[in-house]
């Protein structure tokens, strides 16, 4: 069976589909067989997928096709791909429970920013039942965008620490030009020149692979 990461934030503008693309490219460079269900209003998985596909680059991420999908429940019976990503709209949908519901993994990005904390504390009532209905569930908090020398996100980890059943992962990622610029050149961040970027996908790609084989 496939793992299932589902990332997800009701607040828009945390990374949510660059960390679900940039993931899914980081384990499928290590050889494992990937897809995405691309869930966001925007598309922009879709679009970057089809954008280098029309230009004959085989992109070897499998976009599933959701009119083909009779319920989420499917994915969590699929033996063809080793993990799944599920990118989500920056709202809080009916749907987002069941899509919890059949996650191995919620991987929730936050900006250092006073804001985007408020945001997640008024959503995360749904975090913590999805986290009742199934204990198994990995809920896993990401800083993302970070500025170098914030102390920001340590007063996120002071705050969040204590919240039974979910995470802070060790891995910040920083603010960087290369997010903006890499899809210009090539499908995949790890076929840029940016060491720091890559090391940093990198690195959270692996710390949520071992969380998922715990």
């Amino acid at each position: 069976m496939a793992f299932i990461i589902t990332v997800a934030n009701a607040k828009g503008g945390v990374g949510k589909s660059t960390l679900s693309y940039c993931l899914s490219c980081y384990y499928s460079k290590r050889g494992a067989k990937v897809a995405i269900l691309d869930e966001d209003i925007q598309q922009t998985i879709s679009d970057n997928i089809d954008t280098w596909t029309g230009q004959g680059v085989e992109v070897p991420i499998t976009l599933i096709d959701k009119s083909n999908l009779g319920s989420y429940e499917e994915l969590a019976q699929n033996e063809d791909f080793d993990m799944i990503f599920i990118d989500t709209p920056p709202v809080l949908t009916t749907q987002l429970g069941n899509i919890y519901d059949i996650s191995d993994m919620i991987l929730i990005p936050i900006k250092p920013s006073t804001s985007d904390f408020n945001s997640f504390m008024r959503s995360i009532d749904t975090l913590k039942e999805a986290i009742q209905r199934n204990p198994d569930l990995v809920a896993a908090i990401v800083i993302n965008m970070a500025v170098s020398g914030s102390t920001v996100q340590e007063a996120f980890r002071k705050h969040l620490d204590g919240e039974k059943g979910i995470k802070m992962l060790d891995t910040v990622l920083h603010q960087r030009v290369i997010h903006t610029k890499y899809l210009l050149e090539s499908y995949s961040l790890f076929q840029s020149k940016d060491k720091e970027a890559k090391r940093e996908m990198a690195a959270l790609g692996d710390e949520i692979y071992y969380l998922l084989t715990l």
